[in-house]
């Protein structure tokens, strides 16, 4: 044993300077080294899982909202890439209220219905409504938030053929592609469905407008909230179509609607349950209390 020699940094020590004060040092600091290093290893590691955690809990927290691309202002509109509106403003207090985070993917309306229902890509749907597309969502359990916004929606005509019109006397409706006009009774679904009346769809909504302006169309389907925005707003023609409440019309509901997340859409409706003062004042702000159900 008194042969073996240590060397520590360069330099050679015997055994016989093992019991000196000066190797006792030594040996303490090197203890006192491995130690640290491994409680530094232990912090590190820990750090490590910590972040994968919260890495993980932001992952769960976020999801992708399938919206339509379409310009439906002020309950909600997309444009070049771009969602805005009294929809967006309500789903983005929900996700800071409730510490989620959304992304919003614009689709054309009948795109959204297809990707929606068979690709998980999206999370949720807004707006939806369990009477559109019903036959598209046949077999699938869609979870429905409870109403958003009521929105009337109904056909709008020429202020001279109000009070002109009757369900037996329609030809011919223009309407957004994707809408369907379902407050319409069965007589008349029919008649649509043999072609009696024709529904004409077209991608822009100023266009759909602008086709119901020219008189060629007996009537536009879609919400006079969002026509008389457009018609005051954005044309400078207001009253230029008129919203005839002697022909079909209804009370269409907007939610949001997903097929896996129950326990978010849970969470939304106790939102909106807490959360009235602040939609009123959305509603407000988007001038939707009073036009809405005009």
């Amino acid at each position: 044993r008194e042969k073996l020699h240590f060397c520590l940094r360069g330099r050679l020590f015997r055994p016989s300077l093992a019991g000196s004060s000066k190797w006792s040092g030594l040996r303490n600091l090197t203890q006192m080294d491995v130690t640290a290093r491994c409680e530094m290893k232990l912090t590190l590691i820990s750090m490590a899982f910590f972040g994968m955690a919260l890495m993980d809990a932001a992952a769960a927290n976020a999801f992708v909202v399938g919206v339509e691309e379409i310009d439906y202002y002020p309950l909600h509109s997309c444009t070049n890439g771009k969602f805005f509106g009294y929809g967006r403003d309500l789903l983005d207090a929900f996700a800071k209220q409730s510490g989620h985070s959304f992304t919003y993917t614009p689709l054309p309306v009948s795109r959204l219905f297809h990707t929606f229902l068979n690709d998980s890509s999206i999370d949720f749907k807004y707006p939806d409504n369990p009477h559109w597309q019903a036959d598209l969502k046949k077999g699938k359990s869609i979870i429905y938030s409870d109403p958003v916004i009521h929105v009337i929606e109904g056909l709008l005509v020429k202020p001279e053929k109000v009070d002109q019109l009757s369900e037996a006397s329609l030809q011919a409706i223009v309407t957004m592609r994707g809408f369907t006009p379902w407050p319409l009774d069965q007589a008349m679904r029919q008649k649509i469905n043999k072609g009696a009346i024709r529904v004409y769809q077209e991608d822009s909504f100023s266009k759909v407008i602008s086709l119901g302006m020219t008189g060629h169309y007996d009537a536009v389907y879609a919400s006079p909230a969002v026509i008389n925005y457009y018609l005051d707003e954005v044309m400078h023609k207001p009253g230029a179509l008129v919203f005839d409440k002697k022909l079909p019309f209804g009370s269409n509901d907007f939610s949001l609607s997903s097929i896996r997340q129950g326990d978010v859409i849970k969470q939304f409706n106790e939102f909106l349950a807490k959360n009235q003062p602040l939609i009123l004042e959305l509603k407000r702000k988007y001038r939707l209390t009073d036009k809405v159900s005009q």
